[in-house]
């Protein structure tokens, strides 16, 4: 179960604050440094020395699609809920990634920023900031690290596992990139707006937790929060 918020410290959280409005602006303003830079990246990311990682970014770009990432989540809190017996953490779990899709839809439709026209090789449609992709994997891993790397007793198990997770989640932003789908600063974005969301959700966790308890779990047990 979650203790307290302090997993995210306030600072990350105010920068990636500032970053997501930063970039947003720079794509309704038209900032032609930064679309130069993310044409520079992709055109590195997209070169001809790269093309053997197709199989492997198709693949990566598959496993982190967002009708799955929605999926992953379930899976997590029906775990969560039957078999850990932490059912508000089940229903976090739900409403953090749910509520999160709504959040990232709500930024993509106020930004509007067209998809890369060149490169793709698999066509996507709508717009391009924030990647959704990106952004579930970042609270797909969010909620592995949570509840399964967080407890592992192993200091140097634990560590190589979160090495892991952030390992998965630069793969799903450059494979975004390589197949065409974003830009740099959308995934980057992404990542922001998903560590901000987190924080939200951290938070009306502490807040709603006991009257969320009283309804699906009066009974306590194993449910029952520590301190």
């Amino acid at each position: 179960m979650l203790k307290d918020t302090d997993n995210i410290p306030r600072g990350y959280v105010i920068v990636s604050a500032v970053v997501v409005v930063l970039l947003a602006l720079g794509v309704k303003l038209q900032n032609t440094f930064m679309q130069f830079f993310d044409q520079l990246f992709s055109s590195i990311v997209q070169g001809t020395a790269f093309s053997f990682l197709e199989p492997i970014m198709r693949l990566i770009t598959m496993i982190a699609d967002t009708k799955l990432g929605l999926i992953y989540a379930i899976i997590i809190a029906v775990y969560l809920w039957f078999k850990e017996q932490q059912r508000v953490d089940a229903i976090w779990v739900i409403c953090t990634m749910f509520g999160g899709a709504v959040v990232a839809f709500i930024l993509k439709e106020l930004v509007k920023r067209p998809r890369p026209t060149i490169d793709q090789i698999i066509p996507e449609t709508g717009f391009s900031m924030p990647s959704g992709h990106t952004f579930e994997a970042f609270l797909v891993l969010a909620f592995i690290y949570l509840y399964f790397v967080r407890p592992i007793q192993s200091d140097s198990k634990r560590r190589w596992a979160f090495r892991g997770l952030i390992l998965w989640q630069v793969l799903v932003m450059w494979s975004r990139i390589y197949m065409g789908a974003h830009y740099l600063t959308d995934t980057v974005t992404a990542v922001a707006l998903g560590i901000v969301w987190l924080w939200v959700a951290l938070w009306l966790y502490q807040m709603l937790y006991d009257w969320i308890a009283s309804f699906v779990a009066p009974s306590g047990g194993r449910h029952q929060r520590q301190h």
